[in-house]
């Protein structure tokens, strides 16, 4: 049989894209990935797109133990929490893998934006975030920081990347833009089906 999909355990390569990726973010979180490494499966489709990346899921033990009692593991398309993908030797967090972490507290040092109801309807949209939508910012705000987008009631609707620091917001105008949408919620209704 030809298989067009491969679903493993992540190997060494992988593991180091992760790490070092993920240490970009926060030096904490790598024991945490540690702990949770023997967890990640990948999900590689061999006929691929230009579109389609390397899926990372994070698969319970239960699980685990399930695909080790099957024979059909070659025609899995996903399973458990999809967590991000490996993109030019880069790991990229889903926004599943974002909320999770945040909800079951195991990290919640991420540096979070706060949106008002405009800014949220237009980051749902796929725009990108301008100085007068955002209600509040991290004190700590460096360029290409990577930031959680939350909404009013603190629930998450995407992720970013800052491009301004603390110092430089003061100087934007209210139509500038002060971070990236690289993940939103919205991009499921907006994708084709």
């Amino acid at each position: 049989m030809n298989e067009t999909r491969i679903f493993r355990r992540i190997n060494a390569v992988e593991t180091k894209i992760i790490t070092n990726s993920i240490s970009t973010i926060s030096t904490e979180l790598l024991s945490i990935f540690d702990k949770l490494k023997e967890l990640f499966y990948i999900l590689i489709n061999k006929t691929a797109t230009k579109r389609d990346y390397p899926s990372i899921y994070l698969i319970t033990e239960e699980q685990q133990k399930m695909f080790n009692e099957i024979d059909f593991i070659d025609r899995i398309y996903a399973a458990g929490l999809y967590f991000g993908f490996i993109k030019m030797g880069v790991f990229y967090f889903s926004i599943e893998g974002v909320e999770y972490l945040r909800k079951i507290g195991i990290f919640t040092d991420f540096k979070e934006l706060h949106l008002n109801e405009i800014g949220e309807k237009s980051f749902l949209y796929g725009n990108n975030i301008l100085k007068s939508v955002v209600r509040k910012s991290p004190n700590n705000l460096e360029e290409k920081d990577f930031l959680v987008i939350v909404n009013k009631f603190d629930e998450i609707i995407g992720l970013g990347i800052s491009r301004v620091n603390n110092e430089t917001i003061s100087n934007l105008k209210a139509n500038e833009i002060i971070a990236i949408n690289i993940s939103d919620k919205g991009k499921y209704l907006r994708k084709r089906q």
